[in-house]
């Protein structure tokens, strides 16, 4: 099963200005700029970001979703004078902070005429905005324990706990080698440790690999610190106005196979996949059960009392399906060999899809794939495009 949930909030912090906050921006941004002699004199910024967890925590109790991995999915604007090779952290942030309201492009009159930017809201050095709250980010090693404060020159950069649960740290990274700069990241331990209430739920923070190392040692590594450029990367926010939102991604095996009488489908021939209980349109908030037929495209002719066209077959359980987003042509939920296996039961093939992770008022499709034989060795692989489309409405 694949779900996914969008972020609560979110925002950019830069080292450069101790009190810029960024909370509605359209963008996030991973930037490193370095001094003109190439050394650790360098300004960073990080991304936070927080996703609400009620649903999945719910669904977690109930037995919908078991053995899960958990994913946070950042899409690409813009990438621009990127190092071959790169990587990206992300941690539980250990202190709770405000989103704010300002951006990085405007200013706004301050009570002496002059015009500055917002200061209300997160910010690199400030949880909660300068002037009304005026709480900072701790520094150095705080209680509670296994925490980590910046080690940046301006004091601030945000906290985050750096132990681990079930014997798994709690470092979550994501290595770019000549790949495309979306992100992906396995944040697995992280959600599972909110999830059972070790810590509570204050969003990640993401930054530059090794980031948290400050010995005189470890600052070759530190791709924040040294003085080599890693490029600008910026990714859609909460606040961006297209379907490229940051995610939650949670994937989970729920297929069941069980054949009953039902005749297997021979893949070695023409065939027909196609949606048999479909309907036009689906409220966001359900539940859908999407039945599946396949068929040979030109059944031999028999004399019987059952049309061959109407026989059910059933697929093999190494079928798997996707959904493409109709506007864009892009893949929204990928075929994955454990999350988005097609299930039989004595009726035939199916898949289940909760309908709240997708937009309204859009339309979707299918895509399959079938494959005969095993993974690691296919004797046929096929894919059918499902003409059949969906919308989801409110």
């Amino acid at each position: 099963m694949y779900y996914s949930i969008t972020a609560k909030k979110d925002a950019t912090i830069y080292e450069r200005s101790e009190s810029l906050n960024s909370g509605l921006d359209e963008i996030l941004e991973i930037q490193k700029v370095v001094s003109a002699s190439n050394t650790t004199d360098t300004l960073n910024s990080r991304i936070l970001i927080k996703f609400p967890l009620g649903e999945i925590s719910r669904s977690v109790v109930n037995g919908s979703i078991t053995n899960a991995t958990y994913s946070l999915c950042l899409y690409t604007v813009q990438a621009k004078g990127l190092a071959y090779k790169y990587g990206l952290e992300a941690y539980p942030v250990s202190q709770s902070w405000e989103m704010g309201k300002g951006r990085t492009q405007t200013k706004k009159l301050s009570n002496s005429g002059a015009l500055v930017y917002e200061e209300e809201g997160v910010s690199w050095k400030y949880r909660d905005g300068k002037q009304y709250f005026g709480n900072t980010w701790a520094t150095e090693s705080y209680s509670p324990g296994n925490t980590t404060g910046s080690f940046a020159t301006v004091g601030g950069g945000g906290t985050w706990f750096t132990g681990s649960v079930n014997n798994i740290a709690y470092t979550c990274v994501q290595d770019f080698d000549y790949e495309q700069t979306d992100v992906k990241i396995n944040v697995t331990p992280i959600v599972e440790d909110w999830l059972n209430g070790t810590n509570p739920n204050e969003g990640f923070i993401v930054f530059r690999k090794n980031a948290h190392q400050s010995h005189p040692s470890d600052i070759e590594a530190n791709e924040e610190k040294n003085g080599r450029p890693y490029g600008h990367l910026q990714y859609f926010s909460t606040e961006t106005h297209t379907v490229y939102q940051p995610k939650l991604a949670i994937t989970w095996p729920n297929s069941s196979f069980n054949v009953g009488s039902l005749s297997a489908l021979d893949i070695a021939t023409d065939n027909i996949v196609y949606v048999k209980n479909k309907r036009k349109n689906y409220n966001k908030d359900s539940r859908e059960r999407f039945r599946i037929v396949g068929r040979e495209k030109y059944p031999t002719k028999t004399y019987d009392t059952v049309s061959a066209e109407l026989a059910v077959k059933y697929m093999p359980s190494t079928s798997y399906y996707a959904v493409k987003d109709m506007t864009t042509d892009e893949i929204v939920i990928p075929f994955n060999t454990s999350s988005t296996v097609i299930s039989c039961d004595s009726q035939g093939n199916y898949f289940d899809l909760w309908m709240k992770q997708f937009y309204a008022e859009r339309r979707y499709g299918f895509v399959f794939k079938v494959i005969d034989g095993s993974l690691e060795s296919p004797t046929i692989k096929r894919y059918y495009n499902s003409d059949y489309t969906f919308k989801v409405v409110r």
